[in-house]
């Protein structure tokens, strides 16, 4: 019996036509969905391309310590309490997004009143600019505040599907000062 160097056919072709392997546009959902597990809080990078979506934002108390890098949101019930103490400000939550479609919340500063924070203005101009177009944000020393700079694309960012309040939620797990005792306060005081 000779050896046959034949390949057998399928009974269908797919390689009959060139067509028969091309992809098809479809809209068909993905067989699986990534979770969203985590959300930094912190400002964007100066390498990032972000936007800021123009309707997601709130202003709560915040505790921020830049040696360990937390940031924790305080509890409303601690808010009073807690107002003036070393470390804990003023901010408002404004959800961002990368160009890589990466979400993140950012603690943003106000200006303070009654003094020339360009550090600050220059930011909220930022985020203006971010609700509308891809922007990157740098600091410039000799400007005393941050530089602008826009994209030339018009693309619109692949935001979260979950709701602010969920995403916060995400942000902020196990990130919640919720009592006096908490570590971070009583380290801040002196007692750890």
């Amino acid at each position: 019996m000779k050896p046959t160097t034949e390949l057998p056919v399928p009974a269908q072709d797919l390689f009959a036509s060139l067509d028969n392997l091309r992809i098809v546009e479809s809209t068909a959902a993905p067989l699986v969905k990534a979770a969203l597990a985590y959300v930094p809080v912190k400002k964007p990078s100066r390498e990032w391309y972000f936007r800021i979506h123009p309707e997601h934002s709130v202003t709560t108390l915040i505790l921020e310590t830049k040696e360990e890098g937390e940031v924790l949101m305080v509890a409303p019930a601690l808010q009073e309490q807690l107002l003036g103490e070393n470390c804990v400000a003023v901010r408002t939550l404004r959800l961002g997004v990368t160009r890589q479609g990466t979400p993140f919340i950012w603690p943003v500063r106000r200006p303070q009143e009654g003094r020339k924070d360009s550090w600050a203005t220059t930011a909220l101009d930022a985020i203006t600019y971010a609700e509308k177009s891809w922007v990157r944000m740098q600091a410039d020393m000799q400007l005393g505040g941050y530089q602008i700079a826009v994209a030339r694309v018009s693309d619109e960012p692949r935001w979260p599907e979950e709701d602010f309040a969920q995403i916060l939620r995400i942000a902020f797990k196990n990130a919640i000062v919720d009592s006096m005792d908490h570590p971070t306060l009583k380290r801040l005081r002196g007692e750890l």
